[in-house]
């Protein structure tokens, strides 16, 4: 079990459907085990947070087929069910990352309502400090 006060950050970098799902897989046990955790949505990843692109498969999705199969079938939940059952929780905080978001010329008021704020690495890397753990996707 986790400790109540166990922190872990994510910087979710990669926008791959298998890294994103993996990512909130890890978010969603450490939630249920009572911990928190922190994901900062970088690049290929902060565009997962554009309204409409959450769930949405490229050709190039190495299990693009499987994946397909098994959410409309219902097996597993998509990233968007993910998160929402992550936010239920209430001990996780999406962040958009400012300087990605100017590169990919992404306006705030594009993203899904379940980004708590946009900020910098440095702001994040704050939040990393009092981490038990951090892991780079």
């Amino acid at each position: 079990m986790a400790e109540k006060n166990y922190r872990l950050c994510i910087f979710l970098h990669s926008g791959s459907y298998d890294r994103v799902y993996q990512a909130v897989s890890i978010t969603n046990v450490v939630l249920a085990m009572g911990g928190e955790v922190h994901i900062f949505f970088s690049y290929g990843a902060l565009k997962r947070l554009i309204k409409g692109k959450t769930d949405e498969l490229q050709e190039e999705e190495p299990f693009r087929v499987e994946l397909e199969k098994n959410i409309n079938r219902g097996t597993i939940d998509s990233i968007s069910e993910m998160l929402t059952t992550a936010k239920r929780f209430g001990r996780v905080k999406l962040y958009a990352c400012t300087a990605s978001m100017a590169v990919l010329n992404i306006a705030r008021d594009e993203l899904v309502d379940l980004v708590d704020c946009s900020m910098g690495l440095v702001s994040f890397l704050e939040l990393v400090k009092g981490a038990q753990h951090a892991l780079y996707i």
